[in-house]
């Protein structure tokens, strides 16, 4: 080796190392939000899952404001930390006093016809405040309520002076606060009783069994980077 080489190559040495800390700065952010996303994924298909095996339960009976529904809510979505508190005895609509990642929200509506239909005409047509309108029947929540948002619970928040503890809605034909409010109220109407194309409308007094679940993921965030959580609704 001459010495001109040997020059050169000392001039050289260490350059690798920079060049690989230089991409990286690129690739790495790259790989870390590819793997926050893949996660999510895998976890949204799950939350998925869970939100439709619960509202599968809910058309068929299942009383949610009982612990041991709420048990196997739990364990459905075991993996997620959804929390439900210690045991209780008898029916607790809104128990959401629970730390955790997770919020499900069980909710039954009905659409009430005009003032001629068979729903006005049963407590006079003067008394139906909530004619054409989608109401509350039942409403249950439970998991961690400090994350309930318009994102989390899209039909809104019933009013906790109008429901039992078993969560069904008193009078919700003739108290205006039983009826779904705001964007709920549009979006429901908009899906359920437009001509959308994928729906059909609903009749006075039939009634959709809803789920919504919420899980959001801590365990995800990265720096700056983060999991926003996942949603799901399921329709029954």
């Amino acid at each position: 080796m001459n010495g001109a080489t040997a020059r050169r190559r000392r001039r050289q040495s260490g350059q690798e190392i920079v060049e690989f800390a230089l991409a990286a700065l690129l690739f790495v952010p790259v790989f870390i939000g590819a793997f926050i996303v893949g996660m999510n994924l895998i976890r949204s298909i799950q939350t998925n899952q869970v939100c439709r095996d619960l509202d599968d339960m809910y058309i068929h009976g299942g009383d949610f404001s009982t612990y041991p529904l709420q048990q196997e809510a739990q364990r459905l979505a075991q993996g997620l930390n959804l929390q439900i508190g210690t045991s209780f005895a008898g029916n607790d609509q809104s128990n959401t006093g629970n730390a955790g990642n997770g919020l499900v929200t069980v909710t039954q509506i009905m659409w009430i016809g005009s003032t001629t239909s068979a729903s006005c005409l049963a407590v006079g047509a003067s008394n139906c405040i909530n004619q054409n309108s989608f109401v509350y029947t039942q409403q249950i929540q439970f998991g961690n309520g400090s994350l309930a948002n318009s994102s989390t619970v899209t039909l809104g928040t019933c009013p906790p002076a109008i429901i039992n503890s078993s969560g069904i809605v008193q009078n919700y034909m003739t108290d205006s606060r039983a009826a779904l409010s705001g964007s709920a109220q549009s979006s429901m109407q908009s899906l359920w009783q437009g001509n959308n194309g994928t729906t059909r409308a609903l009749s006075d007094q039939q009634v959709t069994f809803i789920v919504e679940t919420y899980f959001q993921s801590p365990d995800l965030a990265i720096g700056s980077l983060s999991g926003n959580g996942v949603y799901a609704r399921y329709f029954f």
